[in-house]
């Protein structure tokens, strides 16, 4: 191998860092409109170029040797400093429409900042934010009414997964005003419950989860907005469950004594027919969750 070679090509680390976050070399095929053969050759391109295997199969996932994950991660850097450059010499020029749809709790907690940075950065993009439970995000997002949506699952049995352009996990958790209430709940094994209506993820878990425990249960308060629900756990009117990066600092979270609920995943996924400007908002959005969850983690 010459290691007199003085730069490694951008669309090639794009590319290794597409079918990394895909899991494979069809979905990075689709996700970067090529062939699966011609994925496979610019993978084994940089492979020469950087003397050595960036990529393995073990069973049926790809794991990243540790020169790729030096790859990798080197090369998120590189794409997110070229994304910003031609950001900040083309902005003015995109414009464009982009629809999103979002449950209202990860867009309080994760994405009004950026939406506003985003409208003043593209004032020529039209944004449209829908926020609603996660099902009826579902449904609209089937009927194409949405560029990108986030939807809160407990299981990837939904359809079009390979829409999925990022998966992340956040622990679901019991949260109260206080121990003492929380811990009287327990013995009496009898708790209120704080939820929204139905279609909610959260509270189907809720319900099933403290029937199997035998636990007698009182719908304490339902809304469907993420807000008001926070101030009832603040007033003492029952337990919620809540991704535990959403856990006020005033409340409490109930570690022991209650069913153990399932990790939240939450996924972003896009159109069938992707607007191109779309990517700018995607982009901004996989910033936001991967720094609020510390996760890193794709599907």
């Amino acid at each position: 191998m010459d290691h007199k070679i003085l730069y490694l090509d951008l669309p090639l680390i794009r590319t290794f860092i597409t079918v990394i976050d895909q899991q494979g070399y069809s979905l990075a095929a689709n996700e970067l409109g090529r062939t699966q053969s011609a994925i496979s050759q610019q993978i084994k391109k940089l492979e020469h170029l950087a003397g050595q295997q960036l990529v393995r199969k073990q069973g049926r996932q790809l794991q990243m040797t540790e020169a790729g994950e030096v790859v990798y991660r080197h090369g998120m850097e590189m794409l997110r400093v070229e994304q910003q450059l031609r950001e900040e010499l083309y902005s003015e020029e995109i414009e464009g429409r982009v629809r999103l749809g979002i449950p209202e709790d990860l867009a309080i907690h994760y994405l009004l900042p950026i939406l506003a940075r985003f409208r003043e950065q593209y004032p020529r993009i039209q944004l449209s934010v829908e926020c609603d439970l996660t099902e009826n995000l579902y449904k609209n997002f089937k009927a194409n009414e949405y560029e990108l949506v986030i939807l809160k699952h407990e299981q990837l049995n939904v359809a079009y997964p390979d829409r999925i352009v990022k998966t992340w996990y956040d622990p679901l958790v019991w949260v109260g005003r206080s121990e003492e209430e929380c811990n009287a709940w327990q013995f009496a094994k009898h708790v209120p419950v704080i939820v929204s209506p139905e279609p909610c993820v959260y509270r189907r878990q809720v319900l099933h989860q403290l029937n199997a425990e035998q636990f007698s249960i009182d719908l304490a308060y339902v809304s469907e907005s993420y807000s008001s629900k926070l101030l009832a756990i603040r007033a003492g009117l029952g337990l919620a469950a809540l991704p535990q990066s959403l856990v006020p600092e005033d409340c409490v979270m109930v570690k022991t004594g209650l069913p153990k609920l399932s990790a939240t995943q939450i996924s972003l996924f896009r159109s069938g027919i992707q607007a191109k400007v779309a990517q700018y908002l995607r982009d901004r959005i996989i910033d936001s969750f991967d720094h609020r969850l510390g996760l890193n983690q794709s599907t």
